[in-house]
Protein backbone atom coordinates (compact mmCIF):
# COMPACT_ATOMS: atom_id res chain seq x y z
CA UNK A 1 0.00 0.00 0.00
CA UNK A 2 1.40 3.34 -1.09
CA UNK A 3 0.29 6.58 0.55
CA UNK A 4 0.99 9.83 -1.27
CA UNK A 5 1.16 12.77 1.11
CA UNK A 6 1.79 16.22 -0.31
CA UNK A 7 2.45 19.28 1.82
CA UNK A 8 -0.11 21.23 -0.22
CA UNK A 9 -2.75 18.66 0.77
CA UNK A 10 -1.98 19.25 4.44
CA UNK A 11 -2.06 23.04 4.07
CA UNK A 12 -5.48 23.00 2.44
CA UNK A 13 -7.28 20.78 4.95
CA UNK A 14 -10.63 22.18 6.15
CA UNK A 15 -10.77 23.71 9.62
CA UNK A 16 -12.99 20.87 10.90
CA UNK A 17 -10.33 18.28 10.11
CA UNK A 18 -7.55 20.46 11.53
CA UNK A 19 -9.58 20.91 14.72
CA UNK A 20 -10.12 17.15 14.98
CA UNK A 21 -6.39 16.46 14.47
CA UNK A 22 -5.47 19.10 17.04
CA UNK A 23 -7.93 17.73 19.58
CA UNK A 24 -6.97 14.08 19.09
CA UNK A 25 -3.21 14.63 19.16
CA UNK A 26 -3.54 17.09 22.04
CA UNK A 27 -5.52 14.59 24.10
CA UNK A 28 -2.94 11.86 23.51
CA UNK A 29 -0.16 14.24 24.52
CA UNK A 30 -1.73 16.00 27.50
CA UNK A 31 -4.12 13.52 29.14
CA UNK A 32 -2.91 12.09 32.45
CA UNK A 33 -1.25 8.69 32.27
CA UNK A 34 -4.05 7.07 34.30
CA UNK A 35 -6.64 7.95 31.65
CA UNK A 36 -4.30 6.86 28.83
CA UNK A 37 -3.74 3.53 30.61
CA UNK A 38 -7.49 2.86 30.62
CA UNK A 39 -7.53 3.67 26.87
CA UNK A 40 -4.46 1.47 26.27
CA UNK A 41 -2.59 4.40 24.69
CA UNK A 42 0.41 4.83 26.99
CA UNK A 43 2.60 2.82 24.63
CA UNK A 44 1.44 4.92 21.70
CA UNK A 45 2.51 8.14 23.44
CA UNK A 46 5.83 6.65 24.51
CA UNK A 47 6.69 5.18 21.09
CA UNK A 48 5.31 7.91 18.82
CA UNK A 49 5.29 10.98 21.07
CA UNK A 50 7.57 12.97 18.76
CA UNK A 51 5.34 12.37 15.72
CA UNK A 52 2.17 13.07 17.70
CA UNK A 53 3.76 16.31 18.94
CA UNK A 54 4.58 17.35 15.37
CA UNK A 55 1.02 16.57 14.25
CA UNK A 56 -0.32 18.62 17.18
CA UNK A 57 1.91 21.64 16.55
CA UNK A 58 1.36 21.69 12.78
CA UNK A 59 -2.40 21.13 12.93
CA UNK A 60 -2.83 23.70 15.72
CA UNK A 61 -0.78 26.29 13.83
CA UNK A 62 -2.69 25.71 10.59
CA UNK A 63 -6.00 25.84 12.46
CA UNK A 64 -5.13 29.19 14.04
CA UNK A 65 -3.89 30.71 10.76
CA UNK A 66 -6.89 29.41 8.77
CA UNK A 67 -9.27 30.70 11.43
CA UNK A 68 -7.68 34.16 11.41
CA UNK A 69 -7.81 34.24 7.61
CA UNK A 70 -11.46 33.14 7.52
CA UNK A 71 -12.49 35.69 10.14
CA UNK A 72 -10.58 38.43 8.33
CA UNK A 73 -12.25 37.55 5.05
CA UNK A 74 -15.67 37.62 6.71
CA UNK A 75 -15.03 41.01 8.32
CA UNK A 76 -13.74 42.41 5.02
CA UNK A 77 -16.84 41.26 3.14
CA UNK A 78 -19.08 42.82 5.83
CA UNK A 79 -17.18 46.13 5.55
CA UNK A 80 -17.44 46.11 1.74
CA UNK A 81 -21.17 45.40 1.94
CA UNK A 82 -21.69 48.18 4.51
CA UNK A 83 -19.71 50.63 2.37
CA UNK A 84 -21.73 49.58 -0.70
CA UNK A 85 -25.03 50.42 1.04
CA UNK A 86 -23.68 53.57 2.72
CA UNK A 87 -22.65 55.01 -0.66
CA UNK A 88 -25.85 53.92 -2.45
CA UNK A 89 -27.48 57.35 -2.51
CA UNK A 90 -24.32 59.02 -3.85
CA UNK A 91 -24.01 56.46 -6.65
CA UNK A 92 -27.65 56.95 -7.60
CA UNK A 93 -27.35 60.76 -7.57
CA UNK A 94 -24.29 60.63 -9.87
CA UNK A 95 -26.24 58.94 -12.67
CA UNK A 96 -27.01 60.96 -15.78
CA UNK A 97 -30.59 61.94 -16.59
CA UNK A 98 -31.16 59.12 -19.06
CA UNK A 99 -30.04 56.52 -16.51
CA UNK A 100 -32.22 58.09 -13.80
CA UNK A 101 -35.17 57.90 -16.19
CA UNK A 102 -34.48 54.20 -16.80
CA UNK A 103 -34.32 53.55 -13.04
CA UNK A 104 -37.61 55.40 -12.47
CA UNK A 105 -39.26 53.58 -15.39
CA UNK A 106 -38.42 50.25 -13.74
CA UNK A 107 -39.42 51.59 -10.31
CA UNK A 108 -42.83 52.70 -11.58
CA UNK A 109 -43.72 49.19 -12.83
CA UNK A 110 -45.70 46.92 -10.50
CA UNK A 111 -43.11 44.15 -10.75
CA UNK A 112 -40.11 46.49 -11.22
CA UNK A 113 -39.48 44.83 -14.60
CA UNK A 114 -39.60 46.29 -18.11
CA UNK A 115 -38.11 45.41 -21.52
CA UNK A 116 -35.13 47.64 -22.31
CA UNK A 117 -32.79 47.79 -25.31
CA UNK A 118 -30.06 45.18 -24.99
CA UNK A 119 -27.45 47.13 -26.97
CA UNK A 120 -27.66 50.37 -24.96
CA UNK A 121 -24.50 51.58 -23.22
CA UNK A 122 -26.36 53.30 -20.38
CA UNK A 123 -28.23 50.11 -19.62
CA UNK A 124 -25.00 48.09 -19.69
CA UNK A 125 -23.47 50.59 -17.25
CA UNK A 126 -26.46 50.28 -14.90
CA UNK A 127 -26.18 46.51 -15.10
CA UNK A 128 -22.42 46.59 -14.43
CA UNK A 129 -23.01 48.82 -11.39
CA UNK A 130 -25.55 46.28 -10.08
CA UNK A 131 -28.47 48.71 -10.22
CA UNK A 132 -30.46 46.64 -12.72
CA UNK A 133 -30.21 43.06 -13.89
CA UNK A 134 -31.58 40.81 -16.58
CA UNK A 135 -34.82 39.16 -15.49
CA UNK A 136 -34.06 36.02 -17.50
CA UNK A 137 -31.11 34.44 -19.24
CA UNK A 138 -32.98 33.61 -22.47
CA UNK A 139 -35.57 35.68 -24.27
CA UNK A 140 -36.98 35.50 -27.77
CA UNK A 141 -36.47 38.61 -29.89
CA UNK A 142 -37.64 39.37 -33.41
CA UNK A 143 -34.96 41.91 -34.37
CA UNK A 144 -31.42 41.01 -33.28
CA UNK A 145 -30.12 44.48 -34.16
CA UNK A 146 -32.72 46.18 -31.97
CA UNK A 147 -33.26 43.57 -29.27
CA UNK A 148 -35.25 44.35 -26.15
CA UNK A 149 -34.70 42.28 -23.03
CA UNK A 150 -36.60 42.31 -19.70
CA UNK A 151 -34.58 44.02 -16.97
CA UNK A 152 -35.42 44.28 -13.28
CA UNK A 153 -34.53 46.81 -10.64
CA UNK A 154 -32.22 45.53 -7.91
CA UNK A 155 -33.76 45.39 -4.40
CA UNK A 156 -31.24 47.78 -2.85
CA UNK A 157 -32.22 50.48 -5.40
CA UNK A 158 -35.91 49.96 -4.59
CA UNK A 159 -35.18 50.28 -0.86
CA UNK A 160 -33.10 53.40 -1.40
CA UNK A 161 -35.87 55.05 -3.44
CA UNK A 162 -38.54 53.96 -0.92
CA UNK A 163 -36.55 55.31 2.04
CA UNK A 164 -35.51 58.60 0.43
CA UNK A 165 -38.43 60.71 -0.89
CA UNK A 166 -36.11 63.49 -2.13
CA UNK A 167 -34.18 61.04 -4.26
CA UNK A 168 -37.43 59.55 -5.57
CA UNK A 169 -38.74 63.01 -6.50
CA UNK A 170 -35.48 63.78 -8.30
CA UNK A 171 -35.76 60.57 -10.34
CA UNK A 172 -39.46 61.19 -11.04
CA UNK A 173 -38.89 64.75 -12.29
CA UNK A 174 -35.97 63.58 -14.43
CA UNK A 175 -38.17 60.84 -15.89
CA UNK A 176 -40.93 63.34 -16.73
CA UNK A 177 -38.40 65.65 -18.40
CA UNK A 178 -37.07 62.79 -20.52
CA UNK A 179 -40.55 61.92 -21.78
Amino acid sequence: MKIDLNISDILTLPNKILAALTLASGLVLFLPTSILESLYMVGLRENYGFIISLVFIISFSLLVINSIYTIGKYIKSKRIRKKFYDEAEDRLRKLNEYQKAIIYLLYSQKNFTHPLPLHDGAIRMLETNMMIGKATSQYMVTDLNNAFFPYLLQPWVIQELDNNPNLLNDFKSTFQEQI
